[in-house]
């Protein structure tokens, strides 16, 4: 395990960012249906294009961009796992970085479950790799 840098870690603009997204996002779906508010944060995300750079720079920026998004989770009331916020936030905050990044959606058969996470650059960000795996990805998002 490396050590963390203060470069590494996410900034407090960031993690208030992704705060108001989340309140946004609660907003929106009680005020809309779940495909507005879907189709407006995948419209707004690929808005930016992807910028040249050296993968690891972007790897680390995505990193630190979900490292905000946790922190963020912290001061929220969905502390409990809530895949789907916690995925579409980091996706367009990810995306918004110019970074390419994918939202998948995945289910299991038995038990039966659906889970929803995000990945740049080939590494998954907001979960642990050993357990999507346990989910057969349905819809790609990139």
């Amino acid at each position: 395990m490396t050590a963390t840098t203060a470069s590494d870690r996410p900034s407090l603009a960031s993690t208030l960012h992704a705060l108001l997204l989340f309140v946004g996002l609660d907003l929106g779906f009680r005020l809309f249906t779940f495909e507005r508010v879907f189709d407006w944060i995948i419209g707004r995300a690929a808005q930016r294009r992807p910028e040249p750079g050296r993968a690891e720079d972007q790897l680390r920026t995505a990193r630190r961009t979900f490292a905000a998004v946790r922190n963020a989770t912290r001061f929220y009331y969905r502390r409990r796992q809530d895949c789907l916020p916690r995925a579409l936030v980091t996706y367009y905050l990810v995306k918004r970085r110019g970074i390419a990044a994918s939202l998948i959606f995945g289910v299991k058969k038995y038990p039966f479950g659906g889970h929803t996470w995000v990945e740049a650059m080939g590494e998954v960000l907001d979960e642990i790799p050993a357990r999507v795996n346990a989910y057969t990805p349905i819809k790609r998002v990139a």
